[in-house]
């Protein structure tokens, strides 16, 4: 029977439950918000099976070899509405035309995130886009088994540790399973992430969600939100002194992410399950077909051009043999093969783990009954907005006599 004596040597990523002949393993949330897997002992045979694909205490081979190269959509219009260049949605769209499944992350009606199936392209835009919350898997790996089985082609998402415990579960490789992958920084609670919702939109209906809104450029994402009336809201719900700030030339001074309570909790390690601080999924190694993230850092204009900063690029490794053989079939994508070295060294989650903030245990005793709009500030030791704003602005004179 599994037991978690360690939380963070679970990463959440369900296929106990999944492969659980009894059906007798749920998961629970703890009091942080993250789910970690409960056994009814009245039901277990203790067949031990739970143990053998936990990718933690068991991980597969990983791939020998791996290739980058920046990449992005041809069309403006799917980078646009992409988190970065568009490549997940040409992955998925020639596996669609196969008639395959494409799984991935995606908002429930209450804007949980979870994972989901598409067989359509009206189906997919829901699986598009960053989400930063831990998706709840559920019982996507048995409905992936089962398309496998029937001779589908599947394309299934999400992160190292989820991709770690889909091939666990299966047990056998598919000749017509691509898998991808993130860069994965670390996932945020949950329970968090509904927190956060609620106190900020009580009263509003919320059309959408995107984390990765490119309403200024892909290089100053922030967090955006559509009500039902068609407004737009940018960040969270800021006082007047803060807006004045949101223009296109403000945005060439500091990403908006920094304005969003949330994704600075995400970012500052305050917020993150305890296994992302010793991932086992790291090292530059590579378990998927495919592994995606943003081009960070300065390249040349013939890879990487003033448009491009706009619209968004990715970062595209591919390490298996059948990975290269399905890109060369897509006409969509344009890619230039870089340097593995220097993604890595603007991508240190894909070698590192993530330090917890030294305040997240406090944040976690305090974030039931607190406002996180000023817990969260507090914990960073944040000065007034007006303040910051004049700091980082005599940062960026400083640096330029400094060059001089």
């Amino acid at each position: 029977m599994l037991q978690i004596l360690n939380k963070s040597q679970c990463c959440g990523c369900n296929a106990c439950v999944n492969i659980c002949p009894k059906g007798c393993i749920t998961m629970q949330s703890d009091e942080e918000g993250f789910w970690y897997p409960k056994a009814d002992q009245t039901l277990c045979v203790n067949c031990g099976l739970c143990e053998k694909v936990c990718p933690v205490l068991h991980p597969p081979a990983a791939y020998e070899k791996s290739a980058a190269y920046a990449a992005k959509h041809q069309s403006r219009e799917v980078r646009l509405n992409s988190s970065s260049g568009g490549v997940f949605s040409a992955l998925a769209a020639a596996i669609l035309e196969t008639k395959g499944v494409v799984f991935g992350a995606g908002f429930d009606k209450d804007w949980n995130v979870c994972h989901q199936s598409a067989e359509t392209l009206e189906d997919l835009d829901k699986l598009r886009r960053s989400k930063y919350v831990q998706s709840d898997i559920g019982k996507t790996f048995q409905q992936a088994k089962q398309f496998l089985d029937k001779g589908r082609q599947v394309l299934f998402t999400g992160t190292p540790c989820q991709i770690v415990g889909l091939k666990n579960y299966l047990g056998k490789d598919y000749e017509n399973l691509l898998t991808v992958d993130i860069i994965c920084h670390a996932v945020p609670s949950p329970a968090v992430w509904k927190q956060f919702l609620t106190e900020n939109f009580k009263r509003t209906h919320i059309q959408d969600i995107n984390f990765r809104d490119k309403f200024f450029s892909w290089y100053n994402f922030h967090l955006g939100f559509t009500t039902n009336k068609g407004h737009r809201i940018h960040g969270d719900k800021k006082p007047w002194t803060e807006l004045v700030f949101f223009s296109p030339l403000f945005a060439r001074l500091t990403p908006f992410v920094h304005y969003n309570i949330f994704l600075k909790a995400f970012l500052k390690e305050l917020i993150n399950r305890p296994s992302c601080h010793s991932c086992h999924f790291k090292k530059g190694k590579h378990w998927s077909d495919f592994t995606l993230g943003d081009l960070w850092g300065k390249w040349p204009a013939h890879i990487e051009s003033k448009q491009d900063k706009k619209w968004g690029i990715s970062v595209l490794i591919i390490s298996s043999d059948k990975g290269a053989s399905f890109l060369q079939k897509i006409n969509s994508i344009h890619y230039v093969p870089i340097s593995m070295e220097k993604v890595t060294s603007f991508n240190s989650p894909l070698l590192f783990s993530t330090k917890p903030h030294p305040k997240r245990a406090e944040f976690f005793a305090r974030y039931q009954t607190e406002p996180l709009n000023k817990l969260v500030p507090a914990l960073l030791g944040e000065k007034p907005f007006p303040i910051r704003i004049m700091q980082m602005l005599w940062r960026k004179i400083a640096r330029k006599l400094h060059l001089r």
